[in-house]
Parts: C-alpha cells; sequence; structure tokens
C-alpha cells in the first residue's frame, strides 16, 4: 500500500531531493543510515566548537587581541577532536589523511577569529538554533543569528573547500529567512554564508520578496514530489552513487 506523507522538511533534505530524488528516498523514507565520512564528523566539530565559542565568549570579546581568540577557538576544537578520535579511527584513514584535516580545520579557525576581532558586529545573540514551522513543515538549524543595528543577520557557516555560493546554498538562505520570519514575524535582511576555508568576510546574499517567494514555491514543490513512499516514484538522477 502506498501511503501518502506529509512530514517536516528541511533544506538539507529538499537539496538532496534536487540532488537525486532516490538519495532522498534512502535517506528520508527508508531511514538508512549515512555512511559516516571525515568531512562530515569535520564540519560538525568545527560547527560545534564555533557554536561553544559563541555560548561561552563575554560581550567585551571583540576588544580581546586575535591570539588570544585563536587560542580559545583551538583549544575547544582539539578537546572536541580528541573526544571524537574512535569516530575518526572507525574511518580506516591513513594517519597523514585525518592530520591534514584536523591541520585544515585549525586554519578555518584561525581565518574565523581573525574575521571576528576585525568585524563591527555584535556578538552573536543565537548559535545553533533550532527552528520549527508548523505552518510551512518546514525545520532547520541556523548556525548564528547577529542583530546589527536594527537589522538581522543570519550566518551559515561552511567547511567546503569551494568557496563559491552555489543554487543549492541559495535555496538554503531563502528557507533559512523563511523560517526566521515564521518564528519571529521578522524577515531577516542578509544570511551571510562564512566560507571558513578563505580568508576574508561572509559572503551577503540578501533577503527580499522575490527570494522568500522562491523558497515558498520550493517547500510546495517538494511536498507535492515526496508525497507517497513508493520507490519507483524517486528515480536515480546521481549515476548509482546513492546506493
Amino acid at each position: 500500500m502506498i501511503r501518502i506523507r506529509n512530514k517536516m522538511l528541511s533544506p538539507t533534505a529538499i537539496n538532496t531531493y534536487l540532488y537525486c530524488p532516490r538519495k532522498y528516498f534512502f535517506r528520508y523514507i527508508k531511514k538508512l543510515r549515512t555512511k559516516p565520512s571525515i568531512h562530515l564528523i569535520r564540519g560538525l566539530i568545527v560547527h560545534k566548537t564555533i557554536q561553544e565559542f559563541h555560548q561561552d565568549q563575554p560581550k567585551v570579546f571583540h576588544k580581546l587581541p586575535v591570539e588570544m581568540v585563536s587560542n580559545k577557538l583551538l583549544d575547544i576544537f582539539n578537546r572536541r577532536w580528541e573526544s571524537s578520535k574512535e569516530q575518526l579511527n572507525k574511518l580506516g584513514l591513513p594517519q597523514n589523511e585525518i592530520d591534514f584535516f584536523h591541520d585544515d580545520s585549525e586554519r578555518m579557525l584561525i581565518n574565523f577569529s581573525h574575521w571576528f576581532c576585525g568585524c563591527a558586529w555584535s556578538p552573536a545573540d543565537s548559535s545553533e538554533e533550532k527552528m520549527f514551522s508548523k505552518h510551512l513543515k518546514l525545520m532547520g538549524i541556523v548556525d548564528a543569528i547577529h542583530r546589527i543595528g536594527e537589522k538581522v543577520a543570519i550566518v551559515d557557516y561552511k567547511t567546503s573547500k569551494h568557496a563559491k555560493v552555489t543554487d543549492e546554498i541559495l535555496r538554503q538562505a531563502a528557507l533559512y529567512a523563511l523560517l526566521y520570519q515564521d518564528k519571529y514575524n521578522v524577515v531577516p535582511d542578509t544570511v551571510f554564508i562564512h566560507f571558513l576555508t578563505e580568508p576574508g568576510n561572509p559572503e551577503p546574499i540578501h533577503i527580499d520578496e522575490a527570494i522568500l517567494e522562491y523558497g515558498k514555491i520550493l517547500i510546495e514543490h517538494i511536498r507535492e514530489v515526496t508525497a507517497t513512499d513508493d520507490e519507483k516514484d524517486y528515480p536515480c538522477k546521481c549515476g548509482g552513487y546513492c546506493e
């Protein structure tokens, strides 16, 4: 029997479907576990490091020397990296490859510390904030929210090696903006994409009515095409990598 589904979506789930419907089927309908990877584990550690940093910092942290901020971030990171050693070892990677990702992650956090100490933003009002919209039937986790004067800025941290705003990232920005608007009844001015692999400022995606409407249309489209749990309705578009 084919069941009609009406479940919560997320930005990740929507992008997964657009990449490959069959992959979406395996992950979100059959709920098969995703194989761990060094990219996934490293990304999670870096995100959790910045979250803990935001939660622990006093309001005067911007006035501290960049070396002190870097050391604080690296202390958090290395503690979390050490506690993830069992997961990392299970990947079966050569030690030199694990060491590369460790050092690369530290470089990202040093980039973040230089940006943090040089920017005029107030500290993050919240980090890793979970948002649920019953109206949109959408949920997501926002990396950081800053208020810059009267304006609201959402920040999404990226640990990928390619510092480029893709269609996938634009979709995420639209959906995060809709989630924030639904929760706080305020439209964020900008979603900033912070490519941690690069020094310098985050890339801004300005939010307007057009991008919000695009997000709403996208949600409705994905909800329509994922309404059943029949595998044949989810063709593979990734050349079999989803298997």
